[in-house]
């Protein structure tokens, strides 16, 4: 059976991958394809659509490859194969792109150098204020108090460490996409777009973090609740699943960075996200000392990446490792 239930959960991600994959090249800004910066026109001429069937024939192709192996491989060597089948399918999903993108370069044009600044000031509170991002903290923090009461002075250390760890990544980058993004245009209805689509991220991370909140603090309590829980935990993951479907259903509707919520401005020249394509490493990774900005809009998706570059990203991406490697060490040491 637990083959059976992995093989299905494989196959379910996969199409739902594929699916959002698909149609992912039609909502980057106009002026980027395939992480790369183009004529706002380049898409919707014959080159551009070629290039794009050939991708979803590729995707097509690479995805069901993909499902195949790991189906083979969960049904010779067990569930535990089933991690290695998801790597799998994201390797060729990337293998789609960036052949997709190496065909796109051919195309490509340099960004505007027109720079646009707003001298005024400008309210930048991360929405919801201080007092709701503490609120998951707390849970937490009381989760971790009711466990050093009862004597379990390690167990609470290692649980808080790990759960706050967690949280803290995420609202880092929360503040970070307020505070420490560069807005692609300063005035006018495009930063009127460009912040709604940040207001929308910014709100789903917030739900993000109360849900997993109660998610851990759950967990941290199941050992001193009696009965089942399993209906809880489905209930929590599937709380996760639903939220991230309709974040990335919002977020599409209004495009990357606010992008198909209304006609474009006109730019007589590419504007993209006024980073050079030198700067991103195989498409995905953006890496460019010279710039002050840590977050920055993705290139081939929706939402927001790093800068590789700067010393905060490290920060973010260590808090958001080191929750489930204290897990894994606190349940060897005390196990």
């Amino acid at each position: 059976m637990a083959p059976l239930i992995a093989a299905v959960t494989i196959g379910g991600f996969t199409i739902l991958h594929a699916v959002i994959l698909w149609f992912l090249p039609g909502l980057t800004r106009r002026d980027v394809y395939f992480a790369v910066t183009v004529a706002p026109e380049f898409r919707n001429l014959p080159d551009g659509r070629a290039i794009l069937h050939r991708y979803r024939i590729e995707l097509a192709a690479f995805s069901a490859l993909a499902f195949a192996a790991s189906f083979a491989g969960v049904r010779q060597l067990g569930i535990a194969f089933m991690p290695m089948g998801l790597v799998l399918l994201r390797a060729g999903s990337f293998a789609g792109f960036y052949r997709a993108r190496q065909r796109v370069m051919r195309y490509a044009v340099a960004p505007t150098t027109i720079r646009e600044a707003d001298l005024g000031r400008r309210d930048r509170g991360v929405p919801g204020g201080s007092v709701l991002a503490l609120g998951p903290f707390l849970p937490i923090a009381a989760c971790a108090a009711l466990l050093w009461m009862r004597g379990k002075e390690a167990a609470a250390g290692l649980y808080f460490a790990s759960a706050a760890g967690s949280l803290a990544a995420l609202t880092i980058l929360r503040y970070g996409i307020d505070h420490w993004a560069r807005c692609i245009h300063a005035t006018g209805p495009e930063l009127a777009k460009e912040m709604r689509f940040r207001r929308t991220a910014s709100v789903f991370l917030l739900v993000a973090e109360y849900l997993i909140a109660a998610q851990c603090t759950w967990i941290g309590l199941m050992p001193h609740h009696r009965g089942s829980n399993a209906g809880i935990v489905i209930a929590e993951f599937a709380g996760l699943l639903i939220l991230a479907l309709t974040a990335v259903l919002m977020l599409a509707r209004m495009g990357q960075g606010g992008s198909r919520l209304a006609a474009s401005s006109g730019n007589a020249e590419p504007v993209g996200d006024r980073t050079e394509d030198r700067y991103w490493r195989l498409g995905l990774l953006y890496f460019n000392r010279d710039d002050a900005a840590v977050v920055v809009e993705r290139r081939f998706g929706l939402g927001y990446t790093l800068n590789f570059a700067r010393m905060e990203t490290w920060v973010m991406v260590a808090l958001i490792i080191a929750g489930p490697v204290i897990r894994v060490l606190g349940l060897r040491l005390h196990g």
